[in-house]
């Protein structure tokens, strides 16, 4: 089963008298559990394809299918919803907010849906014990190396038990002993049968997912198994 199939889905952007392609006709399928990596120099349209399939924005034309949702179809508020409760998004300047404790801030997507104080807490500290950080759950963003930071980012990406993980560039900030730690992570995590879909221009970074997909000029190669 498929969890994402995308098809001729194009993204342009009005530049005055003119229009800037910047996805033409993409096409990928991502089956249930797997673990892909998109790689792709600067410029060539990765973020903006991550941003399409995370829900942050709509394509100008094709069909993208989540499970077994039309996404284009969906309202903001539709969008909004799906990327509280199905997608977990992990970014390489780690998006923490500042002077607040680890276990607020990966109990912060629980709050957006809904769930009671107590409960927030209890799955926030489970959270971080999953990625070894139980003991730093009352520092704050400051008080953490980057690797840290990473971590209690990864845990904010779990803690509502996401179908799909996102990774932009996760490694991108860290040293080479922290990217293999958050690596470890991810590999733990694709264990346990989330999905994980990560950008990176990293190729040692990009093996170590199971399929690689390639980027460029908008153009994308590998993106449906078999390709």
């Amino acid at each position: 089963m498929n969890i994402l199939t995308m098809k001729d889905i194009c993204k342009d952007y009005p530049m005055g008298r003119d229009v800037l392609h910047v996805l033409k006709n993409v096409n990928m399928t991502v089956a249930d559990g797997e673990y892909l990596a998109i790689m792709g120099p600067s410029g060539s349209g990765k973020t903006t394809l991550m941003n399409l399939i995370g829900c942050l924005d709509t394509a100008t034309s094709g069909s993208y299918l989540l499970g077994e949702r039309e996404i284009t179809a969906c309202s903001d508020n539709q969008l909004a919803e799906i990327r509280n409760r199905e997608i977990g998004f992990v970014f390489q300047s780690f998006n923490l907010l500042p002077r607040t404790t680890a276990v607020d801030n990966v109990a912060m997507p629980l709050l957006y849906a809904g769930v009671s104080r107590s409960e927030r807490t209890a799955r926030a500290e489970a959270a971080l014990e999953m990625v070894g950080l139980a003991d730093r759950k009352g520092f704050a963003p400051e008080q953490l190396s980057g690797g840290q930071c990473q971590r209690v980012a990864i845990a904010r990406a779990m803690v509502g038990s996401p179908r799909l993980l996102l990774a932009d560039e996760p490694t991108g900030a860290l040293d080479s002993a922290s990217g293999a730690q958050v690596m470890e992570l991810f590999a733990d995590i694709h264990s346990r049968g989330t999905t994980i879909i990560m950008i990176t221009h990293d190729e040692e970074i990009a093996s170590h997912a199971a399929r690689q997909a390639y980027i460029r000029d908008g153009i994308l190669t590998g993106g449906e198994a078999g390709e």
